[in-house]
């Protein structure tokens, strides 16, 4: 099914250059709000920033996938030395991971996708092929109204996934 993840994970900081390589991943597709840091805020924590970093130094390759507007998602990798992005994704449409799989060089197959909507990160990262990792949102305080509500459609989905051991 295409709203269940391969796996679920407390944060983003669980996802390691290890356990990429363990899955056989070679890169990572990254959401912004919520899942590198909280909604709206301009930088993540240093601990985030660390993380980005160890990427770097691994050969782990990187690419944002937001449905945020250019402005706000260059303005974030800039700041976090993400190089490359894309923005207004409208995930779940599954174009912008493909797109980003591409930037990367690899195939979705061999790509991990991490977010915390399922509706949208989830469901997007299934629908291009990649390994899709559902992450705990960093914050919900200030996601709008529309947001709220795909939280409120995600909870059956989220007591499946309690229900199978995937989220503890």
């Amino acid at each position: 099914m295409n709203l269940i993840p391969q796996d679920c994970l407390g944060s983003i900081l669980e996802i390691t250059p290890q356990y990429l390589k363990e899955r056989g991943l070679g890169g990572v597709i990254l959401d912004i709000d919520n899942t590198l840091t909280g909604h709206n805020v301009p930088l993540p924590t240093p601990d985030v920033m660390a993380l980005l970093s160890e990427y770097r130094a691994a050969g782990v390759k990187t690419c944002v996938v937001s449905n945020n507007r250019r402005p706000r998602v260059a303005a974030f990798c800039e700041k976090t030395g993400i190089h490359d992005f894309v923005w207004d994704a409208f995930k779940p449409a599954a174009n912008g991971y493909v797109k980003a799989a591409e930037i990367m060089g690899l195939p979705p197959e061999r790509t991990a996708a991490a977010g915390d909507q399922i509706f949208t990160d989830v469901w997007g990262a299934r629908r291009a092929g990649c390994y899709a990792v559902l992450l705990k949102p960093i914050h919900r305080g200030g996601e709008g109204a529309f947001i709220a509500f795909k939280r409120l459609l995600e909870k059956p989905i989220l007591l499946y996934l309690k229900l199978k051991g995937m989220i503890k």
